[in-house]
């Protein structure tokens, strides 16, 4: 499968050619190849050619990509291909510079060539009519050379599928539970929120934590140890921007922790913060009867029996998210599979009336295409709802059926990391309500609770009925 796509060069066009003939990509430069023009001095000779025709365009070049199916095509023969290309649709009047970049899975050709020629100083008009002539010139050549070619559409729609980055559920369920390398960020964005006065301040402390700020379509941070940006929507549902300036709104739901003053070195020295500590223990027990009260638990048995409700349906909610995402994955391999049935199945039709050479001279794709067509029946056996999705034959709409299905499973999988948010999320604060009465209830929490109460009557002259706090 060659695609092709074009792209004109209005700046740094000493960078594009420096760029595409990188030693590390064209293995030292053995797989570049120029016309009219030498490597060192492409640019300026490019210059030059359009000053001597007094040319006006803004344009000082065009940069073409051609790109192969991985493992279709040797590097060599990608290279041969490139050139062919070039000098079909230029016909030896075009400056150019052509690599071909070995270094990773698909091997693709750049071609970048001079907005004019330099035989009658006649402008290169890209439009859609020139694309597509050079597309055709690509899918003739390829075929020839027994390359795959595939339908535009279908092409887009298969590539869309194959550039789709799917996130491990388990590595998402990780994050939450604070066990990799993104949980510091979210930790000190926590943090933060809680001693906020407003979104303003929130950017203030966080710079303070060494973080720098990003902003665009989604913010993002990086601490002053890294070298990259994380967006923070990475982090969960819960640390987009705008879920981040509502938590920061709604504090006043959210719950502090007991001191405990026996512990606390600062209570022995400091009188003003144990009686600071004191009134803050009374006020978030306070706080944390009511909201007991308000989600209707009068007992520590409901309060447990509701915690493992809700963990039994966080591993339901685990297990789904997982047979979504292997469903995902699942898909994928699909398309990979189909789209390569569809290539090599010409082949395998003109086996059927060809003699026996035909087969040992295309070996190799008819080998593939068995090889597709057993994976598809063996994926299509296993996932039958697939099969409906797809129908009995393929065609450029199967991709998008697919692709369809993709969003569909999306879709799903986000709606169980909310219900999976909003449930442990109840978890946590379920089990700091639970410990704050714990902590209140200790004999050294009580009784400064009382010497506080009694010390507040003295200073008012007023009685106050005692607090009876049951649970």
């Amino acid at each position: 499968m060659a695609v092709t796509k074009i792209h004109p060069i209005k700046t740094t066009l000493k960078k594009s050619i420096d760029y595409i003939c990188n030693k590390s990509k064209t293995y030292e430069e053995v797989y570049v190849t120029t016309h009219l023009c030498t490597r060192e001095f492409a640019h300026k000779e490019f210059e030059m050619t359009r000053k001597e025709f007094h040319s006006k365009t803004k344009v000082l070049a065009h940069h073409l990509i051609q790109s192969f199916m991985p493992g279709e095509v040797s590097f060599e023969k990608a290279h041969e291909v490139g050139k062919n290309l070039c000098d079909s649709i230029f016909e030896g009047k075009f400056e150019y510079v052509l690599a071909t970049h070995i270094d990773k899975g698909h091997i693709h050709n750049h071609i970048i060539f001079n907005s004019i020629d330099s035989i009658e100083g006649k402008i290169y008009r890209s439009y859609y009519g020139s694309y597509m002539k050079i597309r055709n010139e690509s899918d003739r050549i390829c075929r020839e050379n027994n390359l795959s070619v595939i339908d535009t559409e279908a092409s887009q729609e298969y590539s869309k599928i194959m550039n789709r980055v799917y996130e491990n559920w388990y590595e998402w369920n990780q994050d939450k539970q604070g066990n990799s390398y993104k949980s510091k960020l979210q930790i000190d964005i926590n943090r933060t929120i809680k001693s906020a006065n407003n979104f303003e301040d929130f950017l203030s402390k966080m710079e303070e934590l060494g973080y720098e700020i990003k902003f665009g379509k989604h913010i993002a941070f990086k601490h002053k140890e890294k070298e990259r940006f994380t967006r923070s929507k990475t982090l969960g549902l819960n640390f987009t921007e705008e879920k981040i300036k509502k938590r920061i709104q709604n504090k006043s739901n959210e719950v502090d922790r007991i001191i405990d003053i026996s512990k606390n070195p600062k209570t022995k020295n400091n009188k003003a913060y144990e009686f600071w500590a004191t009134k803050h223990n009374l006020q978030t027990m306070s706080k944390s009867i009511l909201l007991l009260r308000k989600y209707g638990y009068n007992s520590k048995k409901e309060v447990y029996d509701r915690q493992n409700k809700l963990r039994q349906e966080l591993r339901v909610i685990s297990d789904e998210g997982k047979k979504l995402t292997r469903e995902k994955k699942v898909v994928k391999e699909l398309s990979k599979h189909i789209h390569i049935y569809m290539q090599t199945k010409p082949y395998a039709d003109a086996n059927k009336d060809i003699s026996s050479l035909f087969k040992k001279v295309h070996k190799k794709e008819l080998d593939k295409y068995q090889k597709a067509k057993d994976e598809i029946q063996k994926i299509l056996k296993k996932y039958p709802e697939l099969k409906t999705i797809i129908g009995k034959n393929f065609s450029k709409d199967t991709f998008k059926k697919l692709n369809s299905k993709l969003d569909v499973l999306d879709k799903e999988i986000e709606g169980l990391k909310k219900e999976y948010i909003s449930k442990t999320e109840e978890i946590e604060m379920l089990e700091k309500l639970i410990q704050n009465y714990e902590d209140y209830m200790k004999p050294s929490t009580l009784d400064k609770i009382k010497e506080f109460e009694k010390e507040v009557q003295s200073k008012e002259k007023t009685s106050t009925k005692n607090m009876d706090i049951e649970l």
